[in-house]
């Protein structure tokens, strides 16, 4: 890969979150002023649906990517192509299914439950919730289409298309607001967006790669018995971290109280940005590692990973020491004094990120060659045995207890990440010469440059 290549992929990482966080710190102030705090809140609860949702395609899509990777790779485009194929035929049905659930779903609840106040009644409600749901399994079908630019080693562009559709979408949100539009006006407005966004991926994949264009016609039962296994374990792992975000704050709030919930939110979001920052490194550098990998190059791919690996070490240890000596007057300064946290949490959250940087970063490899399933169940157990110790430590040490289960979580799977990689990936000497090779080079900024731009 190009040092140009490298540097455009996480340029655009780097402008998509930008763009994400100037969004969102617009859009909260003008839809709670514009709406009311009530009307607001009513919004936000359902606009969870969509991303929710999201995981309704069982892995599917990561599951196709990391295949079309490997098939694009070595230049079997018929394959790749009925890989697709068979990901567009499996994600409708699942979107089919979900859809039929949903409006099932919001017509047994009552109109109590699903009140959005007097400027809302239960029908629009309903309405809206449907349309929002139909706006989530957009969101599937457009990755789908993205994952065809990443697949033929164009990430950038896949990130760009990303930005551009949620820019749009919404911007429009932003002029149905400030034209008087209401929630269900809003929730129109996204489909809308959304389906323009599909149509225009959908047309940019015919045009750049055609032997490779969605459809339905070469769907195959072989790529579906090949794809349904690591499909699982990808939308398994995903559903576990989510699951384990959420449950964590509800459970901590149950046992120990809501005024524990803020202290841990602060060292949490604090915790995380060394998370992004380092992913923004690794996803790009997945899609070349997938690459070297399926060619058989095994030298290359261990410069890869050599590269994440460091790159996630010293991001994660640079966190874990700034939030351990900062973290106290920071989160002091940032609230007024008004969120007291203690030390312990401080500590416990620091090793959380350096371990959550580590395996987030690497499992990207690992999802990039469809082996996620070595680590999902393993990661969804420590999530279960997470809360768990939430809900037996919440009531005797707050806060603290939320920062010791995520503690765990993280380490237990950093452990067995490390496991995986020593047993699949480590016994090649040509990877861990490629290995040696790039972390020699990063002790050396130079040489590490020189070596990108002629092509790692």
């Amino acid at each position: 890969m190009s040092l140009r290549r490298l540097s455009l992929g996480i340029g655009s990482g780097l402008f998509d979150k930008v763009v994400v966080a100037l969004v969102q710190l617009i859009m909260v102030p003008l839809l709670s002023n514009a709406w009311g705090l009530h009307l607001y809140g009513t919004w936000a609860m359902m606009i969870t649906i969509p991303s929710m949702l999201v995981l309704s395609d069982f892995g599917i899509v990561s599951s196709a990517w990391a295949r079309m990777t490997m098939f694009i790779s070595r230049g079997e485009m018929g394959e790749a192509r009925s890989v697709l194929h068979t990901a567009w035929l499996s994600a409708s049905l699942s979107c089919c299914v979900v859809i039929v659930v949903t409006v099932a779903t919001s017509m047994l609840l009552s109109d109590e439950m699903i009140t959005g106040g007097e400027q809302m009644n239960a029908f629009q409600t309903r309405i809206i919730i449907v349309l929002l749901a139909l706006y989530g399994l957009g969101v599937i079908m457009f990755r789908l289409n993205t994952a065809i630019f990443r697949a033929a080693g164009n990430f950038t562009l896949a990130t760009w298309c990303s930005t551009a559709s949620f820019t749009l979408e919404n911007m429009a949100l932003l002029a149905c607001v400030l034209s008087g539009g209401r929630p269900l006006a809003a929730a129109i407005t996204l489909l809308i967006a959304r389906l323009v966004a599909i149509g225009f991926v959908f047309w940019l994949s015919h045009r750049r790669f055609r032997e490779v264009s969605p459809g339905f016609s070469h769907a195959s039962r072989l790529q579906w018995r090949e794809m349904w296994r690591p499909a699982l374990s990808s939308s398994l792992l995903g559903f576990g971290s989510l699951a384990f975000l959420q449950t964590s704050v509800l459970a901590l709030g149950f046992v120990a109280g809501s005024a524990a919930v803020p202290a841990f939110m602060a060292v949490r979001t604090l915790s995380r940005v060394g998370l992004q920052v380092a992913m923004m490194i690794a996803n790009p550098a997945a899609q070349e590692f997938a690459q070297e990998m399926s060619l058989g190059h095994s030298f290359r791919a261990g410069r890869y990973f050599g590269l994440v690996g460091a790159t996630s070490i010293i991001m994660g240890l640079g966190m874990a020491i700034g939030l351990t000596v900062l973290g106290l007057p920071f989160i002091d300064l940032w609230t007024g004094g008004a969120i007291d946290v203690s030390f312990l949490l401080i500590v416990f959250m620091a090793t959380s990120s350096a371990a959550a940087v580590l395996w987030n970063a690497l499992a990207a490899l690992i999802s990039a060659l469809n082996r996620q399933g070595s680590i999902a169940p393993i990661n969804f157990v420590v999530c279960v045995v997470g809360v768990a110790v939430i809900l037996l430590l919440g009531d005797r040490i707050g806060a603290d207890a939320a920062g010791l289960a995520y503690a765990v979580t993280d380490a237990v799977t950093v452990f067995s990440l490390a496991l995986f990689v020593r047993r699949s990936w480590w016994r090649d000497a040509e990877f861990r010469r490629g290995t040696y090779a790039a972390l020699s080079q990063l002790r050396a900024p130079r040489s590490a440059l020189n070596a990108l731009r002629r092509g790692i």
